[in-house]
């Protein structure tokens, strides 16, 4: 494979573990109050999204193995792997992954969405994105201070998951009342939106804490001026601005939505404009975030000097 193979690969995985981590846990979390969901629920494309992240995992598995080897996968033999897998760290956690994913998948196929089904769906979703701390930049830090990496690293993860869980299921659910014209849910949804503003201020201010102990722990704040001028640091420049937008849009969704509650009682007409104008600003909020997870991808391929790890 080229070299832009294992970047690619590892999106898709970073894509599929936070969406359903993010999918499970916030409709969990995050929705249990809007009774009507169930119309509107997505879980068939919640189960291939489930069966892809095994066999996802599994290839890049090969493809690190390939390119630690210096070699093609078709010229992988099994001893090869199997040293690999069973004989390094980035096998064990691939392995524990691998596992996790299979039992999520088992839950949401023999429990389906009831809440049951969801609430371990959700844990073991979370456990698969602390496992993506086992091998990178968080897996060379040492001692203790490389568990404390590991550790942020996760909670860095599992709180984007829910941020990017509540975009995704919200701009699901403002399309659907949007496109069908239900009028009621669209204002409960808004009204909904509103509220959970706070949480997601939250939410925000872990990824935002939580990305800068990361960076600090891999190049150290104090070489940022020195580091911003490398392949490694203009990416992480442009990592920084695509969550500034994502927070706008954050922003801009607040004030809509609070707008929209002030004037309820007063300008009914307005809620058309107002969901039309949600509905943009998420989907502007989404594309953000995929951006973002596409250059967390590749930048955990890179050293802060811009070297290939």
């Amino acid at each position: 494979m080229s070299w832009w193979a294992e970047p690619v690969l590892r999106f898709v995985q970073y894509a599929l573990l936070l969406g359903l981590f993010g999918w499970s846990a916030f409709r969990l979390l995050g929705l249990s109050k809007l009774g009507w969901l169930g119309r509107y629920d997505r879980a068939p494309v919640a189960i291939v999204a489930a069966m892809a992240a095994p066999v996802a995992s599994s290839v890049l598995m090969l493809q690190s193995i390939a390119a630690m080897m210096g070699q093609p996968i078709s010229a992988l033999d099994g001893p090869m792997i199997e040293a690999m897998i069973l004989q390094t760290d980035m096998g064990a956690a691939f392995l524990v992954r691998v596992g996790l994913l299979l039992t999520a998948l088992g839950a949401l196929l023999t429990l389906g969405r009831r809440r049951g089904g969801l609430a371990f769906a959700a844990l073991f979703y979370a456990a698969t994105l602390l496992t993506l701390g086992w091998s990178g930049h968080a897996a060379a830090t040492e001692g203790g201070l490389g568990l404390l990496h590991r550790a942020n690293n996760g909670v860095h993860l599992i709180a984007a998951g829910l941020w990017l869980g509540a975009i995704g299921w919200f701009l699901l659910l403002i399309v659907k009342c949007h496109t069908q014209r239900d009028e009621s849910r669209a204002g409960e949804l808004v009204a909904f939106m509103h509220a959970f503003a706070p949480v997601g201020v939250v939410l925000v201010g872990v990824v935002a804490l939580t990305g800068l102990i990361n960076a600090h722990l891999v190049f150290g704040l104090e070489n940022a001026g020195l580091v911003v001028w490398t392949p490694y640091g203009v990416l992480l420049v442009i990592k920084v601005a695509l969550v500034l937008a994502m927070l706008a849009c954050g922003a801009h969704n607040a004030q809509t939505s609070r707008a929209y509650i002030a004037d309820a009682q007063t300008a009914p007409a307005k809620q058309g404009s107002t969901v039309e104008a949600l509905r943009r600003s998420l989907a502007f909020e989404l594309l953000f975030g995929i951006a973002t997870t596409a250059l967390v991808a590749l930048l955990g391929t890179m050293s802060p000097t811009g070297i290939a790890l």
